[in-house]
């Protein structure tokens, strides 16, 4: 995991290099900095794989392309083979090596064949042209932009607005979206001119930088496709053997791997097969709150779960000073705001994991692959009774879990439908309305959605269609963003091995039913495991990962005013 920042710029004579401090969290090991005539590519390096000869940015042994990359690619051991009996001549044994190998044997198509989370600029030293990559289910960033000296990227958009001439006006249609539906949408960032790069998308710029196009060499709808008929007869031992090769191929790396542990059943389940294929995996690390009553606590889960599987179980404690004194570090920088509690928690969490380990397993990705929020489960009853729910919509107004899901039922569209259901209902009318009179687009994140999910094949389930809008939306968007700025704030790499091509897709295809069981989700998971994991965790309930004392607390108050007197 780290940092890469860099641009293509349209002549020679360009600007001073980028300073790369401002990436130092993702990469405290080491830095690097390249020029090729018109081209930059900077990189901050937390060492994982090939600790003495990966440090980049890297060329190949020919010195025909260059990269700097942020991520890992766990099948690169594979693909070294592959391409070593093809001919290709290696220098080291890191992943770096293999995307460029993979790219100068197999062109653009080589990309599709890299099983990992990764976000790269290649620049080929051919013809000129530079590629910014991102993996297919956007667990890496990748943020750009064009001005008029040319085109510019970063791991983090605070680091990319250190390239631009001056800094770009805020997008007021994207705190819009922010504030209604908690993240924005699409391709877009909360500053005017910044993009995100689309998952499994590769951005070409030519040489001059004048001119660029896109090309898809992943897409999630085509993968998912391909295993809707296949056989599904033993499905219990398809998944473990899914998860087992996952989490086998998540575990490549020359440092100490631990376990993110929150009790529930997608952590556990990594931390058993993570204790069942690695002796060597055994630290893992879980959260709780000062002050929080035993029944809200994930802790108790944890501790069984550890005992079970064999972990030494660090608890990390989270206070009301804590969140004074971190939630800054989120939300005081350009790359925010981060408005929800559970950063906090998590950013504590990955300050202490990395005393003891550089990497960690998490089970981020599962709920989308295997529909295990309750809302897939309940989405079906929009047909039969829309009419009751739109009555039931008036009386409630989304107070609680059963007026928001009366409010998202009532709706008979289904990508508005499904844009209701993880709806922000904190934020003042006020404060909306007054960024709609500013120009704020209220149509944009819905034509979005609707684009998007009219993409999708006509024959798939609405579970299947939700599932994916949500793999390509939610996710990159909103949790994975999240969760890579507060474990790399902390100098930690966090995998997700749920969000893999081999496990992936393939869930997303099996039918409704094998996923889902009155209004329970995830089935194959909890009959995969039901075993060898505590009963409890196996049949509980989706717990949301929240600190409910932090809105009461006194410390967390005062700060709050504070904060906002400054702004």
């Amino acid at each position: 995991m780290c940092g890469i920042i860099g641009s293509i710029f349209r002549k020679s004579g360009y600007p001073p290099a980028p300073d790369l401090s401002c990436l130092a969290h993702r990469g405290p090991d080491a830095e690097g900095l390249v020029s090729y005539g018109n081209v930059q590519l900077g990189h901050t390096r937390l060492s994982i794989i090939d600790l003495a000869a990966g440090a980049q940015p890297m060329a190949d042994i020919a010195d025909l392309a260059i990269v700097t990359f942020n991520g890992e690619i766990y099948n690169h051991g594979e693909l070294r083979s592959e391409l070593a009996h093809a001919g290709h001549v290696f220098a080291t044994r890191s992943d770096t090596e293999v995307i460029l190998a993979a790219y100068l044997v197999w062109g653009l198509a080589g990309f599709a064949r890299l099983r990992g989370m990764y976000a790269f600029a290649l620049h080929d030293r051919r013809d000129g042209k530079t590629i910014l990559v991102r993996d297919p289910f956007g667990i890496k960033p990748l943020f750009w932009m064009r001005d008029g000296r040319g085109i510019h990227f970063a791991s983090e958009q605070e680091a990319l607005l250190t390239l631009c001439e001056k800094v770009p006006e805020v997008d007021m249609t994207s705190v819009l979206e922010l504030l209604q539906h908690r993240y924005v949408m699409g391709e877009g960032t909360l500053y005017k001119g910044v993009s995100r790069l689309e998952q499994g998308t590769a951005l070409i710029v030519s040489a001059d930088a004048e001119n660029m196009h896109f090309h898809r060499f992943v897409s999630l709808a085509d993968e998912v496709e391909k295993h809707r008929d296949s056989s599904n007869t033993d499905l219990s031992e398809q998944v473990r053997q899914r998860m087992a090769d996952s989490v086998a191929h998540h575990m490549v790396s020359d440092v100490p791997v631990g376990v993110f542990l929150s009790g529930g059943l997608d952590s556990s389940i990594v931390a058993y097969c993570a204790g069942e294929l690695n002796n060597t995996a055994r630290k893992a690390f879980s959260i709780g709150f000062e002050g929080a009553e035993t029944e809200a606590s994930e802790l108790p889960y944890a501790r069984s779960v550890a005992s079970r599987v064999g972990m030494d179980l660090h608890e990390v404690l989270v206070s009301a000073d804590d969140f004074v004194s971190l939630a800054p570090i989120l939300s005081g920088t350009l790359n925010g705001p981060f408005a929800d509690p559970a950063d906090i928690a998590m950013l504590k969490l990955s300050k202490t994991a990395a005393q003891f380990v550089k990497v960690v397993l998490s089970g981020e990705g599962s709920d989308e692959a295997l529909a295990g929020y309750p809302k897939y489960a309940v989405d079906g009853y929009s047909h039969g009774f829309g009419g009751v729910m739109r009555l039931a919509d008036l009386c409630l107004g989304r107070r609680g879990k059963i007026g928001i899901a009366a409010d998202a039922l009532a709706e008979s569209d289904p990508a508005l439908r499904w844009m209701r259901w993880f709806q922000n209902d904190a934020s003042p009318q006020g404060l909306l309305q007054g960024l709609i009179r500013q120009g704020a687009d209220t149509d944009r994140a819905s034509t979005w959605v609707r684009d998007r999910v009219k993409s999708y094949p006509a024959d798939w389930s609405n579970i299947q269609r939700m599932q994916l809008l949500d793999l390509e939306s939610w996710l990159p968007n909103n949790l994975l963003h999240r969760g890579d700025f507060t474990t790399m704030r902390a100098s930690i790499e966090q995998r997700v091995p749920f969000l893999d091509m081999g496990i992936t897709p393939w869930a997303v295809g099996l039918s409704d039913k094998q996923k889902i069981r009155g209004l329970q989700g995830k089935m194959p998971l909890r009959r995969a495991y039901e075993a060898v994991l505590p009963p409890e965790v196996v049949s509980r309930k989706k717990a949301d990962f929240v600190c409910r004392w932090a809105s009461g607390c006194s410390p967390t108050r005062t700060s709050a005013r504070s904060l906002m007197t400054t702004f």
